[in-house]
Protein backbone atom coordinates (compact mmCIF):
# COMPACT_ATOMS: atom_id res chain seq x y z
CA UNK A 1 0.00 0.00 0.00
CA UNK A 2 1.41 3.38 -0.92
CA UNK A 3 1.10 6.63 1.01
CA UNK A 4 -1.36 9.22 -0.21
CA UNK A 5 -1.82 12.84 0.83
CA UNK A 6 -5.31 12.03 2.07
CA UNK A 7 -4.11 9.30 4.41
CA UNK A 8 -1.36 11.48 5.77
CA UNK A 9 -3.46 14.56 6.46
CA UNK A 10 -6.74 13.03 7.56
CA UNK A 11 -7.69 13.80 11.16
CA UNK A 12 -10.38 11.16 11.69
CA UNK A 13 -9.03 7.99 13.29
CA UNK A 14 -10.55 4.68 12.27
CA UNK A 15 -11.76 2.26 14.95
CA UNK A 16 -9.29 -0.50 14.25
CA UNK A 17 -5.80 -0.66 12.80
CA UNK A 18 -5.23 -2.39 9.51
CA UNK A 19 -3.86 -5.91 9.47
CA UNK A 20 -1.13 -6.78 6.97
CA UNK A 21 -2.24 -9.53 4.59
CA UNK A 22 -0.52 -12.86 5.07
CA UNK A 23 1.89 -11.69 7.79
CA UNK A 24 1.51 -11.84 11.58
CA UNK A 25 1.82 -8.57 13.47
CA UNK A 26 5.18 -7.69 14.92
CA UNK A 27 4.64 -6.44 18.50
CA UNK A 28 8.07 -4.82 18.53
CA UNK A 29 7.16 -2.79 15.45
CA UNK A 30 4.11 -1.41 17.25
CA UNK A 31 6.13 -0.60 20.38
CA UNK A 32 8.78 1.25 18.37
CA UNK A 33 6.16 3.09 16.34
CA UNK A 34 4.25 4.13 19.47
CA UNK A 35 7.39 5.43 21.14
CA UNK A 36 8.43 7.32 18.02
CA UNK A 37 4.92 8.74 17.57
CA UNK A 38 4.77 10.10 21.11
CA UNK A 39 8.24 11.58 20.86
CA UNK A 40 7.59 13.21 17.50
CA UNK A 41 4.21 14.63 18.54
CA UNK A 42 5.72 16.02 21.76
CA UNK A 43 8.49 17.78 19.83
CA UNK A 44 6.73 18.89 16.64
CA UNK A 45 3.04 19.05 17.53
CA UNK A 46 0.26 18.14 15.14
CA UNK A 47 1.64 20.25 12.28
CA UNK A 48 4.93 18.35 12.28
CA UNK A 49 3.49 14.93 13.09
CA UNK A 50 3.53 12.66 10.00
CA UNK A 51 3.61 8.94 9.37
CA UNK A 52 6.76 9.42 7.33
CA UNK A 53 8.36 11.17 10.28
CA UNK A 54 7.36 8.35 12.63
CA UNK A 55 8.81 5.77 10.24
CA UNK A 56 12.11 7.64 10.06
CA UNK A 57 12.31 8.17 13.82
CA UNK A 58 11.49 4.52 14.57
CA UNK A 59 13.68 3.23 11.72
CA UNK A 60 10.72 1.34 10.29
CA UNK A 61 9.92 1.02 6.61
CA UNK A 62 7.23 3.39 5.41
CA UNK A 63 5.28 0.54 3.86
CA UNK A 64 5.03 -1.20 7.23
CA UNK A 65 3.68 1.97 8.84
CA UNK A 66 1.07 2.56 6.14
CA UNK A 67 -0.02 -1.07 6.15
CA UNK A 68 -0.71 -1.00 9.87
CA UNK A 69 -2.12 2.51 10.43
CA UNK A 70 -4.43 4.23 8.00
CA UNK A 71 -3.57 7.75 9.16
CA UNK A 72 -1.62 9.67 11.77
CA UNK A 73 -4.60 10.19 14.07
CA UNK A 74 -5.16 6.45 14.38
CA UNK A 75 -1.53 5.90 15.33
CA UNK A 76 -1.54 8.74 17.87
CA UNK A 77 -4.70 7.44 19.55
CA UNK A 78 -3.22 3.95 19.82
CA UNK A 79 0.06 5.25 21.23
CA UNK A 80 -1.66 7.43 23.86
CA UNK A 81 -4.02 4.64 24.92
CA UNK A 82 -1.15 2.19 25.24
CA UNK A 83 0.73 4.72 27.39
CA UNK A 84 -2.21 5.00 29.78
CA UNK A 85 -2.96 1.29 29.81
CA UNK A 86 0.65 0.48 30.71
CA UNK A 87 0.48 2.97 33.57
CA UNK A 88 -2.78 1.40 34.78
CA UNK A 89 -1.09 -2.00 34.94
CA UNK A 90 1.99 -0.75 36.82
CA UNK A 91 1.96 -1.52 40.57
CA UNK A 92 1.56 1.49 42.85
CA UNK A 93 2.99 1.88 46.36
CA UNK A 94 0.42 1.49 49.17
CA UNK A 95 -1.31 4.59 50.49
CA UNK A 96 -1.89 5.44 54.14
CA UNK A 97 -5.38 3.90 53.98
CA UNK A 98 -4.06 0.50 52.88
CA UNK A 99 -3.14 -2.33 55.22
CA UNK A 100 0.26 -4.04 55.18
CA UNK A 101 -0.97 -6.91 53.01
CA UNK A 102 -2.95 -4.86 50.50
CA UNK A 103 -0.44 -5.34 47.70
CA UNK A 104 0.09 -9.01 48.35
CA UNK A 105 -3.48 -10.33 48.21
CA UNK A 106 -4.49 -12.56 45.33
CA UNK A 107 -8.13 -13.18 46.23
CA UNK A 108 -10.36 -12.86 43.16
CA UNK A 109 -12.62 -9.82 43.09
CA UNK A 110 -13.85 -7.07 40.78
CA UNK A 111 -10.66 -5.33 39.71
CA UNK A 112 -10.59 -2.40 37.34
CA UNK A 113 -10.38 -3.34 33.65
CA UNK A 114 -6.87 -2.98 32.26
CA UNK A 115 -8.13 -1.30 29.10
CA UNK A 116 -10.99 1.04 29.99
CA UNK A 117 -12.99 2.54 27.16
CA UNK A 118 -16.38 4.07 26.47
CA UNK A 119 -18.16 0.72 26.64
CA UNK A 120 -16.07 -1.10 29.28
CA UNK A 121 -14.90 1.41 31.88
CA UNK A 122 -16.44 0.71 35.28
CA UNK A 123 -15.68 2.16 38.69
CA UNK A 124 -13.68 -0.13 40.93
CA UNK A 125 -15.60 -1.86 43.69
CA UNK A 126 -14.83 -0.55 47.17
CA UNK A 127 -12.95 -3.18 49.09
CA UNK A 128 -11.46 -4.88 46.04
CA UNK A 129 -7.72 -5.42 46.26
CA UNK A 130 -7.06 -8.00 43.61
CA UNK A 131 -4.63 -8.15 40.73
CA UNK A 132 -5.32 -8.94 37.09
CA UNK A 133 -1.84 -10.36 36.55
CA UNK A 134 1.54 -10.76 38.16
CA UNK A 135 2.42 -7.09 37.63
CA UNK A 136 -1.03 -5.52 37.76
CA UNK A 137 -1.89 -3.00 40.43
CA UNK A 138 -4.59 -3.95 42.95
CA UNK A 139 -7.92 -2.17 42.73
CA UNK A 140 -8.02 0.67 45.30
CA UNK A 141 -10.10 -0.07 48.40
CA UNK A 142 -11.33 3.43 49.28
CA UNK A 143 -12.05 6.61 47.39
CA UNK A 144 -8.93 8.16 48.89
CA UNK A 145 -6.85 5.21 47.70
CA UNK A 146 -8.36 5.56 44.24
CA UNK A 147 -7.66 9.27 43.91
CA UNK A 148 -4.15 9.03 45.33
CA UNK A 149 -3.32 6.16 42.98
CA UNK A 150 -4.83 8.01 40.03
CA UNK A 151 -3.01 11.26 40.81
CA UNK A 152 0.31 9.47 41.28
CA UNK A 153 -0.01 7.80 37.91
CA UNK A 154 -0.98 11.02 36.21
CA UNK A 155 2.03 12.76 37.74
CA UNK A 156 4.28 9.91 36.62
CA UNK A 157 2.89 10.25 33.09
CA UNK A 158 3.59 13.97 32.97
CA UNK A 159 7.07 13.54 34.47
CA UNK A 160 7.88 10.52 32.32
CA UNK A 161 9.45 10.15 28.92
CA UNK A 162 6.22 10.86 27.02
CA UNK A 163 4.55 13.31 29.37
CA UNK A 164 4.91 16.21 26.96
CA UNK A 165 2.88 14.33 24.35
CA UNK A 166 -0.14 14.32 26.67
CA UNK A 167 0.35 17.96 27.63
CA UNK A 168 0.74 18.88 23.96
CA UNK A 169 -2.55 17.13 23.15
CA UNK A 170 -4.43 19.23 25.72
CA UNK A 171 -3.27 22.42 24.00
CA UNK A 172 -3.50 21.31 20.39
CA UNK A 173 -6.99 19.89 20.79
CA UNK A 174 -8.07 23.47 21.44
CA UNK A 175 -6.27 24.94 18.42
CA UNK A 176 -7.22 22.08 16.04
CA UNK A 177 -10.60 20.92 17.39
CA UNK A 178 -11.80 19.65 14.02
CA UNK A 179 -8.76 17.36 13.77
CA UNK A 180 -7.97 16.36 17.33
CA UNK A 181 -11.28 16.31 19.20
CA UNK A 182 -11.80 12.65 18.29
CA UNK A 183 -8.21 11.80 19.19
CA UNK A 184 -8.72 13.36 22.59
CA UNK A 185 -12.04 11.58 23.09
CA UNK A 186 -10.60 8.15 22.33
CA UNK A 187 -7.28 8.63 24.10
CA UNK A 188 -8.33 10.56 27.22
CA UNK A 189 -12.04 11.26 27.72
CA UNK A 190 -13.14 7.66 28.32
CA UNK A 191 -10.61 7.39 31.16
CA UNK A 192 -11.80 10.63 32.76
CA UNK A 193 -15.44 9.52 32.59
CA UNK A 194 -14.57 6.28 34.41
CA UNK A 195 -12.82 8.29 37.12
CA UNK A 196 -15.79 10.65 37.45
CA UNK A 197 -18.14 7.71 37.85
CA UNK A 198 -16.00 6.35 40.68
CA UNK A 199 -16.34 9.65 42.55
CA UNK A 200 -20.07 9.80 41.80
CA UNK A 201 -20.43 6.34 43.31
CA UNK A 202 -18.74 7.62 46.47
CA UNK A 203 -21.34 10.39 46.67
CA UNK A 204 -24.16 7.86 46.27
CA UNK A 205 -22.62 5.63 48.96
CA UNK A 206 -22.34 8.51 51.43
CA UNK A 207 -18.53 8.70 51.42
CA UNK A 208 -18.82 12.33 50.31
CA UNK A 209 -21.31 15.08 51.06
CA UNK A 210 -24.55 14.78 49.03
CA UNK A 211 -23.83 18.02 47.20
CA UNK A 212 -20.21 17.13 46.36
CA UNK A 213 -19.42 17.54 42.66
CA UNK A 214 -17.43 14.69 41.05
CA UNK A 215 -16.49 16.99 38.17
CA UNK A 216 -15.08 19.72 40.42
CA UNK A 217 -13.24 17.24 42.64
CA UNK A 218 -11.52 15.63 39.66
CA UNK A 219 -10.85 19.01 38.07
CA UNK A 220 -9.10 20.05 41.26
CA UNK A 221 -7.05 16.84 41.49
CA UNK A 222 -6.14 16.75 37.78
CA UNK A 223 -5.47 20.48 37.65
CA UNK A 224 -3.27 20.45 40.73
CA UNK A 225 -1.07 17.67 39.34
CA UNK A 226 -0.79 19.32 35.92
CA UNK A 227 0.06 22.75 37.31
CA UNK A 228 2.55 21.28 39.78
CA UNK A 229 4.43 19.74 36.86
CA UNK A 230 4.23 22.35 34.13
CA UNK A 231 5.16 25.39 36.25
CA UNK A 232 8.30 23.69 37.54
CA UNK A 233 11.53 24.78 35.82
CA UNK A 234 13.52 21.92 34.27
CA UNK A 235 16.31 22.20 36.83
CA UNK A 236 13.83 21.45 39.65
CA UNK A 237 12.17 18.41 38.05
CA UNK A 238 14.22 16.01 40.17
CA UNK A 239 12.90 17.71 43.31
CA UNK A 240 9.33 17.31 42.10
CA UNK A 241 9.92 13.62 41.36
CA UNK A 242 11.38 13.08 44.81
CA UNK A 243 8.44 14.71 46.61
CA UNK A 244 5.54 13.83 44.32
CA UNK A 245 4.10 11.07 46.53
CA UNK A 246 3.90 13.36 49.55
CA UNK A 247 2.48 16.20 47.44
CA UNK A 248 -0.22 13.95 45.99
CA UNK A 249 -1.36 12.61 49.36
CA UNK A 250 -1.56 16.07 50.91
CA UNK A 251 -3.36 17.50 47.89
CA UNK A 252 -5.92 14.67 47.71
CA UNK A 253 -6.58 14.96 51.45
CA UNK A 254 -7.18 18.70 51.02
CA UNK A 255 -9.74 18.10 48.27
CA UNK A 256 -11.53 15.31 50.09
CA UNK A 257 -11.64 17.23 53.36
CA UNK A 258 -13.29 20.15 51.56
CA UNK A 259 -15.83 17.74 50.02
CA UNK A 260 -16.83 16.27 53.38
CA UNK A 261 -15.08 12.92 52.95
CA UNK A 262 -15.46 10.46 55.82
CA UNK A 263 -11.82 9.72 56.61
CA UNK A 264 -10.98 6.54 58.56
CA UNK A 265 -10.96 6.98 62.35
CA UNK A 266 -7.90 8.56 63.89
CA UNK A 267 -5.11 6.05 64.38
CA UNK A 268 -6.01 3.80 61.44
CA UNK A 269 -3.79 5.72 59.04
CA UNK A 270 -0.83 8.04 59.33
CA UNK A 271 -1.23 11.34 57.48
CA UNK A 272 1.80 12.97 55.92
CA UNK A 273 3.28 15.45 58.43
CA UNK A 274 2.33 19.06 57.82
CA UNK A 275 5.89 20.11 58.61
CA UNK A 276 6.98 18.74 55.25
CA UNK A 277 4.62 21.09 53.41
CA UNK A 278 7.51 23.30 52.39
CA UNK A 279 7.19 26.90 51.36
CA UNK A 280 7.06 27.90 47.74
CA UNK A 281 10.46 28.76 46.36
CA UNK A 282 11.37 32.07 44.79
CA UNK A 283 10.87 30.66 41.29
CA UNK A 284 7.33 29.53 42.01
CA UNK A 285 7.83 25.88 42.90
CA UNK A 286 7.93 23.75 46.01
CA UNK A 287 6.45 20.59 47.45
CA UNK A 288 3.24 22.26 48.54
Amino acid sequence: MTATPTAETSGSPTPAARSPRGRPRDPDLARRAHRAALGLFAEKGWAGFTLDGVAARARIGKSAIYLRWSDRAELLVEALRRLQDEDEARPSPPTDDEGPSALGTTEPSAAEPSTPGPSTAEPSTAGAATTTGADAAPAPRTLRDYLVQHARRRAEQYLGEHGMAMIRLYAEAQTHPELLSEVRRQALTSYVLAERERVAEAVRQGELAPDASPMRILDAVEGAVLMHVIVTPPHLRDRVRATIDEYVELMVDDQLRAAGYAFPPAGTRTPAPAAHDTATTDDGTGTR
